[in-house]
């Protein structure tokens, strides 16, 4: 006999009993609910996710390290050249180059620990540390380079007077204090999470919409509105003076400099604050199927995954710079009587 009919049995059930009995039934979803979030596993997932990874990192690791080295070794020869219009873009690009190896370097220590069950504290939090510094002081210095480029071409003749290397190594070492500053939600990725692994079972404040939507608005979004209308602004002025300069080469040369540099920008950092954005309606309850949970975990990962190929992309862009450089040295050479 069920407990409805029980209480049938003396009568219309009251008010107070009704509630008992919604009560119970609410219970029974929620439960129903919990067991089904409870029996939503990643760990085949995760296992053939590592698999991609070591993949993408090796090479990645390797030809990073490489590239940068080698980039930061060309641009510190233009800078001891003293060549006051090329020393300015040089640090820029030192700059992008040495965030650029930390996330490279940071790639051993990611993959070995993110098989570490509850590793040390310490030791995890400078390892992440050393990852996102790295990554989001290669987006700020980015939008600087295609800030920079912008006002040099709309506004030659003021920029030759306001700008010089003391400034822009001063913009470069405002860039490196606020990503240290913005790290230090990264302090308390884990805590209160018993079991965890480097760059997973973060805590739910991590989640909370005080951390991401900062991270999502400062941190990429107003980045990615600065260097577009920089880029697309930068290319209609420089294809508006085709007729008009002699040197179309070059200027043509800087065209394909802004159009890789946006190209590899939104390649590199959309899909993975689109992940992070995802994952944050998963872990406060607005995303609840399993299927979708599964997902999306899947898709930031492997975003996460091929946003750190950026280290390696940059190199068109230290490519075209030097291509640059050295047209522009030739070109002196040549005035020379």
């Amino acid at each position: 006999m069920t407990a409805h009919s029980s209480l049938s049995c003396t009568g219309p059930p009251t008010e107070s009993e009704r509630n008992f009995s919604y009560s119970m039934v609410d219970a029974g979803k929620n439960m129903s609910q919990q067991n089904k979030n409870e029996s939503c596993s990643f760990s085949d997932m995760e296992e053939r996710i590592r698999n991609v990874q070591l993949a993408i990192h090796i090479p990645t690791f390797l030809l990073g390290l490489l590239l940068n080295l080698l980039a930061i070794r060309g641009f510190c020869t233009y800078l001891k050249k003293r060549w006051l219009e090329y020393s300015a873009t040089s640090i820029c690009m030192i700059n992008l180059a040495v965030f650029d190896l930390l996330l490279v370097l940071s790639l051993p220590f990611k993959m070995a620990l993110s098989k570490e069950q509850n590793p040390a504290p310490s030791l995890c939090t400078l390892v992440e540390c050393l990852y996102f510094i790295s990554m989001y002081g290669s987006v700020f210095t980015i939008c600087v380079i295609s800030v920079d480029r912008f006002l040099a071409i709309r506004y030659p003749l003021l920029v030759r007077h306001c700008r010089s290397p003391r400034k822009i190594f001063g913009i470069c070492c405002a860039i490196w204090i606020l990503v240290l500053v913005g790290s230090t939600p990264i302090y308390n990725f884990h805590e209160k999470v018993e079991n965890y692994t480097c760059f997973h079972n973060m805590s739910d404040g991590t989640w909370s919409a005080q951390v991401i939507f900062p991270l999502l608005v400062f941190g990429f979004l107003l980045p990615m509105s600065v260097m577009g209308f920089c880029s697309s602004r930068s290319i209609l002025i420089l294809v508006g003076r085709r007729n008009h300069a002699q040197d179309w080469v070059q200027h043509r040369a800087c065209i394909w400099t802004i159009a890789s540099n946006l190209v590899v920008f939104v390649a590199s950092f959309l899909p993975v604050h689109l992940g992070f954005f995802l994952q944050f309606l998963v872990r406060n309850g607005f995303i609840v199927e399993c299927g979708a949970k599964r997902n999306i975990s899947l898709f930031l990962q492997l975003s996460m995954c091929f946003s750190n190929i950026n280290c390696c992309l940059d190199v068109f862009c230290y490519y075209f710079v030097i291509k640059e450089f050295r047209m522009g040295a030739a070109s002196r050479v040549a005035q020379i009587p």
